[in-house]
């Protein structure tokens, strides 16, 4: 060493050296979290973690089980060098989630799939009088009042209402040959609303919502089939059930509807079943009404947030504007949630009451709510009657 190094150096130099541990790629311990979804890496461990809620403690995630673990989970083996020599040692890695589904998917279907209504027999009666039920705004998903299992409860118990209903106005000499189930929209309560700002009030996923709901509707039209010479479901998109929206605002089309798809499924379930009494009436592309005859009349079929709250005035502009729903006699509707019964010259609108467990959000609001209901009514030589809240 030259003479100025000498006179320079302190003194004695550190010969510490820290044990650097390495790890292997991508299992680096360490934790991926955005507030809803990551990963988690493990330190390295001797064997598979007994208790990961002690992992997620670690990383300060929720141990409450708001927070839960995705299989499969990934396992490294590693030589790395330690102060001790050279160890194996195991890394374990976890995508992780919040949980979005409040309750039991399972449970709810559950309850759907072991519900018992009476035994029927099916009798042949040779007329076009209708029998209609009309389902809306089931918002499958939604919290509010008694949640989704109230919501499944009241379906079920209604629709046995009806049922038992159907039986006493042939009892009471009505012929009725013809069943109509509307699906009137709001099937499942989405994630689009208000752009989305309410979606931490829904207690189901996106594709939990469409499937408690298409196994409700199968459900509906299995106890319908055996009293029924034709069963029809017709079908209309809401705003809830709307399956793209950018901001708060349809992306694509009118008929781009998580309600017509479910009820689509269905449709193709009965076919392979063979039922060939029971139909499916959908929406032309891209539109919003169904437009059919029932009973000898002609009836017109929406969801009612085209209206702008505004149904009278929308449905004579439709029949200025010729088209196939201002030919109705009877509109029927859902969106407002509350029965209202409207008529106008030889004209009917029916705005149909909800069967979801209610809205928070409007009796803040308004400080009222309106009470859950299921219609049933008959049409019979072009004429309707027997309305009956269920």
């Amino acid at each position: 060493m030259n003479l100025i190094n000498d006179l320079s150096k302190l003194g004695e130099e550190s010969t510490y050296q820290k044990n650097k541990v390495t790890h292997p790629k991508g299992f680096e311990p360490g934790i991926s979290w955005d507030g809803s979804s990551g990963w988690v890496v493990t330190q390295p461990m001797s064997g598979p973690p007994a208790d990961w809620k002690k992992i997620l403690e670690v990383w300060n995630l929720p141990t409450d089980g708001s927070v839960e673990i995705i299989e499969p989970i990934q396992m490294r083996a590693w030589d790395s060098q330690t102060k001790d020599g050279v160890q194996r040692m195991f890394y374990y890695k976890a995508n992780v989630r919040s949980k979005l589904q409040k309750v039991d998917t399972n449970e709810l279907i559950s309850v759907i799939q072991k519900w018992k209504p009476p035994k029927t027999i099916k009798k042949k009666i040779e007329n076009d009088n209708a029998y209609v039920v009309s389902y809306a705004d089931l918002q499958i998903g939604k919290m509010d009042g008694d949640g989704t299992a109230g919501t499944i409860e009241r379906v079920l118990t209604k629709t046995d209402l009806a049922i038992n209903r159907l039986k006493l106005l042939r009892k009471n000499g009505h012929k009725i040959s013809h069943i109509y189930l509307p699906q009137l929209g709001d099937c499942i309560e989405g994630f689009n609303s208000g752009g989305g700002n309410r979606t931490w009030r829904n207690e189901l996923d996106l594709t939990a919502q469409i499937r408690v709901y298409r196994r409700l509707l199968l459900h509906i039209v299995k106890e319908f089939e055996p009293l029924a010479d034709k069963l029809i479901i017709p079908c209309v998109p809401g705003n809830h059930d709307e399956a793209v929206r950018i901001g708060n605002t349809m992306a694509t089309n009118s008929t781009d509807s998580f309600n017509l798809d479910a009820a689509s499924a269905v449709a193709e379930a009965v076919q392979l079943w063979g039922a060939d009494h029971i139909s499916f009436v959908f929406p032309k592309f891209d539109n919003l009404s169904v437009t059919l005859e029932m009973g000898g009349a002609v009836v017109g079929l929406i969801h009612g947030h085209q209206t702008r709250g505004k149904a009278i005035t929308w449905w004579a502009n439709q029949a200025h504007g010729m088209s196939p729903i201002g030919d109705a006699s009877l509109l029927l509707s859902g969106h407002y949630h509350h029965l209202n019964i409207l008529q106008s010259g030889q004209k009917t609108w029916i705005q149909m009451p909800s069967l979801d467990g209610g809205s928070q959000w409007f009796a803040d609001r308004a400080g009222l709510d309106a009470p859950s209901g299921l219609v049933s009514f008959t049409i019979e030589s072009g004429k309707w009657s027997n309305l009956e809240i269920l």
